[in-house]
C-alpha cells in the first residue's frame, strides 16, 4: 500500500515561473467553495483591529506587571533586553489566536487551510525554511564581521543572553508566526484568487508586509530604501510561499530571520529589544536592500527540494 505521508499536487523546480501554479486554496484534492471578497474584508479588518486593541492591553498590562513606565515603552531606557522583547512580542498573541480562529467561525474553512491545503502540516518544511534562511544569515554576517571587524563590538552577556533566548524560543515564533497568518495567509490566500497574475500578487503582499514596517524606529525617514529591503523580504516569502501552495517554509524562515537579528548581528534602534553577541551601528539601507534582493533566488534554490512519497507495505 502507497501512503503519501509529504505530498504537492505540482512539481516545481528552484527558480518556478508560477503561471502553473494553482490558487492556494485550490491546490488541494478536495473541492474547496472559495469564501466571498467580503468575508477575506471583513476577516482582514477584524484581525488587525483585535490586533492593534488587545495587542495594546497586553502591552500595558505586561508593562505594569514588570514595573516599567508606560512613558518608556517606545525605547525601554534601563530595561533588560528579555523584559523589553517579552512586552514587544507579547502584543502579537492575539493576531496569532484571531487570524485561525477567523477560518472556522467566518470563512467557514478548516484552521489548518490557513497553513497548508494538505492532510498534515510538514514541520520537516517549516525547518527546511529555517536552516535554509539561517545558511544564507550566518556566512553574510560572518564576512561583514571579517570585512569590517571596526564597525563591530562585541556585546555577549550570559546572564543577559540566557534570559533573553528563553523568551526567544517561546514568544518570538508567535510574533513571527502570527505575521506570516495575516500576510501570506490570510491575504495571500484572499489576492491568489486566480484572477491576478502571480508577480502582481508578489507585489501587492509583499508591498502590504512592508507598510507597517515603515513605523520601526530604524527606519529613520528612509522611506523608499525602507520600504524596498521590507518589501524584497516580503517577495522573498510570497514567492516561497506560491510556489509550495503552503506556509511552511515561510514561518521557518521568517522565525530564523528574528531569531539570528536578535542573537546574533543587531544594530543601533533595531525594531526588536536585542542581547545579540555583537552589535554594529545603523543599518546601512543601500547595501542591505541590494543583499535583501540578491538572496530571494539563493533562498528558493535553497528551498528547491521536491516531494517525498514514502511506502508503506
Amino acid at each position: 500500500m502507497t501512503v503519501e505521508i509529504y505530498s504537492r499536487p505540482w512539481r516545481y523546480s528552484s527558480l518556478v515561473v508560477f503561471q502553473s501554479t494553482p490558487p492556494f486554496l485550490e491546490s488541494s484534492k478536495t473541492e474547496v467553495s472559495r469564501p466571498k471578497w467580503w468575508q477575506w474584508f471583513l476577516g482582514a479588518f477584524i484581525a488587525v483591529i483585535v490586533w492593534q486593541a488587545a495587542g495594546a492591553i497586553a502591552m500595558l498590562a505586561t508593562a505594569s506587571a514588570f514595573d516599567v513606565p508606560w512613558d518608556a515603552l517606545d525605547t525601554f531606557p534601563d530595561v533588560d533586553p528579555w523584559i523589553a522583547l517579552f512586552i514587544v512580542l507579547i502584543t502579537f498573541l492575539p493576531l496569532f489566536i484571531v487570524v485561525p480562529l477567523l477560518y472556522p467561525l467566518l470563512l467557514r474553512l478548516p484552521w489548518k487551510r490557513l497553513i497548508t491545503p494538505h492532510l498534515l502540516i510538514s514541520f520537516r518544511r517549516i525547518w527546511h525554511g529555517f536552516f535554509a534562511m539561517a545558511a544564507i544569515i550566518v556566512p553574510l554576517s560572518a564576512i561583514d564581521l571579517f570585512l569590517n571587524e571596526k564597525d563591530y563590538t562585541f556585546t555577549f552577556d550570559l546572564r543577559t543572553f540566557l534570559p533573553y533566548i528563553l523568551v526567544c524560543l517561546v514568544l518570538l515564533p508567535i510574533q513571527t508566526t502570527s505575521e506570516e497568518f495575516l500576510f501570506r495567509g490570510w491575504l495571500l490566500q484572499w489576492n491568489d484568487n486566480g484572477k491576478f497574475p502571480k508577480f502582481l500578487i508578489v507585489i501587492i503582499n509583499s508591498s502590504l508586509f512592508a507598510l507597517p514596517h515603515m513605523f520601526n524606529p530604524e527606519v529613520k525617514g528612509e522611506y523608499p530604501l525602507a520600504f524596498l529591503y521590507y518589501a524584497s523580504a516580503g517577495a522573498m516569502l510570497t514567492l516561497a510561499t506560491l510556489r509550495d501552495g503552503t506556509l511552511e517554509l515561510a514561518i521557518g524562515a521568517h522565525f530564523a530571520n528574528n531569531l539570528l537579528a536578535g542573537t546574533l548581528v543587531s544594530y543601533q534602534d533595531a525594531a526588536l529589544p536585542s542581547a545579540a553577541l555583537f552589535l554594529t551601528g545603523e543599518l546601512e539601507w543601500v547595501w542591505s536592500t541590494i543583499i535583501s534582493f540578491a538572496i530571494i533566488p539563493v533562498f528558493l534554490w535553497l528551498t528547491r527540494a521536491r516531494p517525498k512519497v514514502s511506502n508503506l507495505d
